[in-house]
């Protein structure tokens, strides 16, 4: 192999033999001072490491080597690099490259600016300083002081340095405080009626949000449409006499998943016409996996996160049910859920994780579990049978983006963190917080740096409060007026937060610089202005357009059932009430009579005659007094003068008086 050190660089062994024939050694190499060619010997170890010359290398230059010049052997050590440092300097090379490139840039900008007679860069003195300053390299700072020169504006860089450094110190202060990052400094409000908003949702794209109440009724609002008198724009009772209890859009928005107090679940479409609704099962079967649906009234229905067709609830029946709308006969599944002792127990919440991939249940005894999604449910996979006081209602429970962080708001006025890697114990507990209504919620903030829940109390206001989701200090308390706080929810993409209130209305807090869309577009727009009588053409005012829409001129049109039936009760002679029938000892006084007597007495007197209280007793009698002279022989025995009067022989054993059983009994009939 041959070395070369002329140049300062050491070039790679070049071997004529093969690399299986020789033997490589890592370690010391005997090299001579001097450029010599070594002889290609196989018993010569070759090996990797630093060469080092000796001697001056110019003089080596002009020198030829000398080949009977002494052999003599030095040893040379490996030496250590420093890696750190080799990156260092080649980090240096490559920014005075780049700023040299940038340097030959700007000088012929500046000549062709010179050449055209104006600047080709103009910064103002006042101008605020690059938030990404701290980023530029030192070396590249001179770039700055270039094209400050070419605007012919300097400025010092001790007030540049100042003014980052305060903007910097701002921005992070900024960032460090979390009040900074609630949407809450704006507000619109949505009446929707005077009872308790009990559910609230919002679709994925946050174009709609759909709002039930204990009035019975879903409201949609359009945030697209509305202008700033924020009407509805469809208003619906898809469960007549029952009140809402949740409703949650699909994944895609195209469906809305209605839970009322009955025991069935409908689906409905975007614009509100009912697509599915769950069967109801047979109340008089005992077990709860024979029949077809829920027999009790519902507490929530939930959509799955991955299949747009499968969404699952829970009812007073003691079961929570899985259903698939392709299959409208029956639910897919059934779990049955069971407390302590072993008994029935009531649902409260269930809901899916991020993924689908496990069920998170609370019951009425205080218990939190949490089963896979396909099985088997016979007994959970984790749970925790303390997590709240027995006897109260969980009403929400909520996972974080993670997946292994769960919120439970509980009925004994707290909410509790857990982590189901360590489902023991709650990771953080933070008490206080009134929950008079079985529906209020919590929630994570977008950035899960915050929690949300509300308070709901029986007399007075209730209140926003947002807790740290690492320590759950309360950070900000906000109160939303004279009415508790029902239902609340955070719409991650629209960086907005909806409350259903005890009132009736529905409040929207959104912020100018925070939120997106959502509010924003219906709080900007102006009210529609209605067109008078005024406002017309002079050639159309009081003018007759249409003729023959006037009312001697409509035709009748077909009526619908429900218009015709309400048009024949205003009618007195249709809606007249017919004579009730005749019934009692004072039926003949009354002005009719049934049906079924008339025909009777019809009957009798064809048969019969006229009854005997239409005639004289006296006349009837006399019809047969001709008879009884012509042929006496019924009555001349008892009345003739050969008639024997009967007397009752008295003797000693009969009694002066008869005994009371024997003394007759009179019935007096009216």
């Amino acid at each position: 192999a041959v070395v070369s050190t002329q140049s300062g660089h050491y070039g790679r062994g070049h071997s004529t033999h093969k690399m299986g024939s020789r033997k490589i050694n890592f370690g010391k190499i005997n090299l001579p001072s001097n450029d010599v060619k070594c002889n290609n010997d196989e018993s010569a170890p070759s090996g990797f490491g630093t060469l080092e010359k000796t001697g001056n290398q110019d003089d080596n230059k002009n020198q030829s080597p000398s080949i009977d010049a002494p052999k003599k052997n030095i040893q040379k050590h490996a030496k250590s690099y420093d890696v750190d440092e080799m990156m260092a300097k080649f980090r240096e090379k490559m920014e005075n490259s780049k700023l040299d490139d940038l340097k030959t840039k700007t000088e012929a900008n500046v000549d062709m600016s010179s050449i055209m007679g104006f600047s080709s860069f103009h910064t103002s003195s006042k101008a605020k300083p690059n938030p990404k300053a701290e980023r530029i390299p030192p070396k590249q700072k001179l770039s700055t002081e270039i094209l400050d020169k070419t605007s012919k504006k300097s400025v010092s860089n001790d007030e540049s340095v100042a003014e980052s450094d305060s903007d910097s110190d701002e921005e992070e202060g900024d960032e460090d405080n979390p009040l900074k990052s609630l949407p809450i400094s704006h507000e619109i409000t949505l009446q929707h009626s005077q009872k308790v908003v009990s559910a609230l949702a919002l679709d994925p794209a946050g174009a709609r949000l759909v709002s039930g109440s204990h009035d019975y009724d879903v409201k949609f609002w359009d945030f697209n449409a509305m202008d700033s008198r924020f009407g509805s724009f469809r208003t619906i009772q898809p469960m007549e006499c029952y009140p809402i209890r949740s409703i949650e859009y699909s994944t895609t928005g195209d469906c809305i998943l209605v839970a009322s107090g009955s025991a069935q679940a409908q689906v409905l479409n975007r614009d509100g016409s009912q697509t599915y609704e769950c069967k109801k099962g047979d109340q008089y079967i005992v077990d709860m996996t024979k029949t077809k649906g829920h027999i009790a009234s519902l507490y929530n229905a939930v959509w799955h996160k991955k299949d747009r067709n499968m969404f699952m609830t829970c009812a007073a029946d003691c079961t929570v049910r899985l259903w698939d709308v392709n299959d409208i006969m029956t639910q897919k599944t059934v779990i049955k859920l069971k407390g302590r002792d072993g008994k029935k127990i009531s649902p409260t919440h269930a809901i899916f994780n991020n993924d689908s991939s496990m069920i998170a249940v609370s019951t009425m005894d205080g218990a939190l579990s949490l089963f896979p999604y396909k099985g088997p449910f016979i007994r959970p996979k984790l749970t925790h049978k303390t997590a709240h006081m027995p006897g109260t209602e969980t009403s929400c429970l909520k996972f974080s983006c993670d997946g292994f962080r769960m919120l439970s708001r509980g009925g004994d006025d707290t909410m509790k963190l857990w982590d189901i890697r360590a489902f023991k114990e709650p990771v953080l507990v933070a008490e206080n917080l009134e929950n008079a209504y079985m529906g209020t919620d919590c929630w994570f903030s977008p950035d899960e740096k915050l929690v949300m829940t509300g308070t709901s109390i029986k007399q007075g206001s209730g209140e926003l409060v947002f807790l740290d989701t690492v320590t759950f200090a309360e950070v900000y308390r906000y109160p939303v007026g004279e009415s508790s706080v029902c239902r609340v929810l955070w719409h991650p993409k629209l960086n907005q937060i909806v409350v259903g209130c005890s009132n009736g209305r529905v409040k929207v807090y959104y912020s100018p610089e925070l939120s997106f869309r959502g509010a924003k577009l219906c709080a900007a727009k102006p009210r529609r202005r209605q067109v008078k009588n005024n406002d017309l053409p002079v050639g159309l005012q009081e003018k007759v357009i249409t003729p023959y829409s006037l009312p001697m001129y409509r035709e009748n049109k077909h009526l619908f059932a429900k218009r015709r039936r309400e048009r024949d009760r205003r009618d007195p002679i249709k809606s007249s009430a017919p004579d009730k029938p005749a019934y009692g000892l004072d039926a003949h006084k009354t002005k009719g009579c049934s049906m079924s007597a008339y025909v009777s007495k019809q009957l009798a007197l064809d048969n019969h005659g006229p009854p005997a209280q239409e005639e004289d007793p006296r006349e009837v009698l006399l019809r047969y007094a001709d008879a009884c002279e012509k042929d006496p022989y019924w009555v001349a025995p008892a009345y003739g003068p050969d008639s024997k009067n009967v007397y009752q022989k008295v003797t000693e054993d009969t009694p002066d008086e008869e005994p009371p059983s024997k003394k007759p009994m009179y019935f007096y009939q009216k």
